[in-house]
């Protein structure tokens, strides 16, 4: 009898324990993105301070997989010499003088299937000038898994910030 309730019990807790790891687990690979983006940020911002233009394609990379949405995009393989387990590709979106890089994740079953992408917004404000933000285009599902600096806003937007 002892042991059933014991059984029981390990139950009930393991039933509630893993989906607050799987959250916190998914929360530390969004956290691993952003500082992903920053690196893709550097990149962009460097090549901007040397030219003083934004290019068509995310500098010192090497050559995109494909084109995606108007501009090219990588997978994570190519662009950071290694797989990983949540990030799939990388994309470049050219939107009028601006740019967007989009870091996609994969489509897990214990994300239900979500498609948590991190949009980094380069905005250009002068010849010299650069503004970024990051958004998770406003889909309020994905807020759980990604840091607080990258709920708000819309990867469309760019007047309001």
């Amino acid at each position: 009898m002892e042991l059933m309730v014991v059984t029981a019990l390990i139950g009930v807790l393991a039933s509630v324990a893993l989906p607050m790891y799987q959250n916190y687990s998914v929360q530390a690979k969004a956290v691993e993105g952003v500082m992903l983006l920053d690196e893709l940020r550097r990149r962009v911002e460097v090549d901007f301070n040397r030219r003083s233009v934004l290019t068509t394609d995310i500098p010192s990379s090497p050559p995109p997989t494909g084109q995606k949405f108007g501009g090219p995009y990588y997978s994570y393989e190519a662009l950071f010499g290694t797989t990983h387990t949540m990030w799939e590709s990388v994309e470049y979106q050219p939107r009028g003088p601006h740019r967007l890089l989009v870091l996609r994740a994969h489509r897990k079953e214990e994300w239900n299937n979500s498609d948590i992408g991190l949009h980094l917004q380069i905005r250009a404000t002068s010849d010299t000038e650069l503004d970024f933000r990051c958004t998770i285009n406003s889909v309020s599902t994905n807020a759980q898994f990604v840091p607080g600096t990258c709920r708000e806003g819309d990867a469309n937007d760019w007047v309001s910030w």
